[in-house]
């Protein structure tokens, strides 16, 4: 017997929490049934384009059934593995040196994160790290745009420069700073100063 929406979003309700919650929102959510290429399917059947392709993470389409096919062999094999204290594996090895082949020469090492929160986490230790290692500890600010996203992990929600993210967590994590972006339809100028107008105008 199938499932009807209402009946999904009740149990939804009763033993999930989803990331930034709002229950309001979740009262009146979506539940994905199914997907082909950039098309999803709801749970009363309704298709959707899925512009966000999951959220960036799946760029090839849903329904791919190589891809189906090429997981559920490595998942009979090995299903996973850490890359801690020396370990490896065949398939992180090949995909590693693929990428290298494909950028410049001076990118050829690389650093396999599960999503773009662990990614921008990642990247911020690193830049810690590095300056450290220079003899250069304090240096720990980090610049990004405003209405740029990041990621929703507390590092790297507070790289994010949409505020609507912040209240739930807030006190973000400190050296973080937010410039405005290149997007003339946003931009507030600061307090006394004039936007620049661009040629033409």
């Amino acid at each position: 017997m199938t499932s009807t929406k209402t009946e999904l979003l009740t149990r939804d309700r009763a033993h999930l929490i989803h990331p930034l919650h709002d229950r309001n929102l979740q009262e009146k959510g979506h539940v994905w049934i199914s997907g082909d290429g950039a098309v999803l399917t709801d749970a009363d059947g309704r298709e959707y384009i899925d512009g966000l392709a999951g959220l960036w993470n799946v760029v090839a389409g849903h329904g791919r059934l190589e891809l189906a096919r090429a997981a559920s062999g490595q998942m009979e094999q090995l299903g996973y593995c850490s890359g801690y204290s020396g370990s490896s594996n065949p398939p992180a090895i090949r995909l590693a040196q693929r990428i290298s082949d494909l950028t410049y020469p001076s990118i050829s090492r690389f650093f396999f994160t599960s999503g773009g929160g662990e990614s921008t986490e990642s990247c911020v230790k690193t830049a810690r790290y590095y300056w450290k290692l220079l003899g250069y500890p304090h240096k720990t600010k980090v610049i990004s745009r405003q209405w740029g996203y990041h990621g929703v992990t507390l590092a790297a929600m507070s790289a994010t420069g949409i505020t609507a993210y912040w209240p739930m967590f807030e006190p973000r994590v400190p050296g973080f700073l937010h410039i405005p972006s290149p997007y003339p339809y946003r931009y507030e100028a600061p307090s006394g100063r004039r936007p620049r107008r661009g040629r033409g105008r």
